[in-house]
């Protein structure tokens, strides 16, 4: 496999796991796992989202969360925004860079903000021109890119004419979300191989959920066409209250020791991140998808049943 040497991945489990969970999490708890998160290394973090308290109560407490976590110097923390009153928001606020989302399948648009892709493009426009003015750096993700909970198949077509729109506006990174994990490998490369040429000059991040157990493999995918930029969850994390049958993103201290097995470096202390997955899962109260965490890492050793040793033979 041609890989690259190292991989930069952004821990969206405090915006996009949070903001799934029925209940409210406490914002010292949100706090403390933002904290957990970059004391293990991690370069970016989404830390929260500046939305209507109506839409997303469970981040109501998006200042108070930027207001007290502990800056680790090196690390980016963004925050996802709606429109240009959140991204004036998450400027005051003091993030570092600026999430937006888009979808590629008008019916999920519709369903997930109640505008159309021409709309919501539009307000993105307003949102760059926030962004440039606080020199803020913006990311655009576009859901749905590999296919829709409700029209299925999304034409590449429509893909690249979403991509061509946000590239207009000035977008410097697009992220490529698998909304409902409908992604495979070769359709992954496939999209990338189309895309990545006729848009030179473009950062582009994966985004993956694990819904069918596809999240690594099509991670490897676009490793293998050049993406060096992932988005991941803390224990796996995640969904989208707008797609129906969606679950948690790729577990994060998962693609970690993946990573770190093929020899790919991340800059994360993987020992600290399965700590943090720990805690984490006592904050949310319930078990998390990941594996690692719970099998231990490919070199864990276990000691031999009794009398298999004086069995074995001896070197030489």
């Amino acid at each position: 496999m041609k890989l690259a040497e190292r991989v930069t991945i952004c821990e969206v489990g405090p915006r996009d796991g949070f903001q799934i969970e029925p209940g409210f999490i406490p914002t010292e708890q949100k706090i403390e796992a933002i904290d957990l998160l970059s004391a293990a290394g991690l370069l970016r973090i989404e830390a929260t989202s500046f939305v209507h308290p109506k839409a997303v109560p469970q981040l109501r407490d998006a200042e108070q969360v930027m207001a007290k976590i502990r800056r680790r110097p090196g690390t980016r923390y963004a925050a996802l925004v709606p429109n240009d009153k959140g991204a004036v928001r998450a400027v005051d606020a003091g993030v570092d860079e600026i999430h937006t989302v888009v979808s590629a399948s008008e019916s999920h648009n519709l369903a997930n903000v109640n505008m159309t892709v021409a709309e919501s493009i539009e307000k993105l426009r307003a949102v760059m021109q926030v962004a440039a003015r606080a020199r803020v750096a913006v990311a655009c993700g576009i859901s749905t890119s590999f296919g829709c909970p409700f029209e299925g198949e999304v034409p590449l077509a429509r893909l690249e004419s979403v991509v061509a729109r946000l590239v207009d506006i000035g977008a410097p990174a697009i992220g490529l979300a698998d909304t409902t994990g409908m992604a495979n490998p070769r359709q992954v490369a496939s999209v990338l191989e189309h895309l990545m040429p006729r848009f030179p000059g473009i950062e582009w991040t994966l985004h993956t959920h694990d819904t069918r157990a596809m999240a690594i493999p099509n991670i490897l995918a676009a490793m293998e066409c050049g993406v060096t930029h992932v988005d991941a969850s803390i224990g796996g994390l995640g969904g989208c209250p707008f797609a129906p049958g969606a679950s948690g993103n790729v577990c994060t201290e998962d693609l970690v020791h993946c990573l770190h097995a093929m020899g790919v470096a991340t800059g994360i202390d993987l020992e600290a991140l399965l700590a943090a997955s720990r805690r984490v899962q006592e904050i949310v109260g319930r078990p998390l998808p990941g594996q690692i965490v719970k099998a231990g890492k490919s070199d864990r050793r276990y000691p031999l049943p009794d009398g298999v040793a004086a069995r074995l033979p001896r070197p030489g």
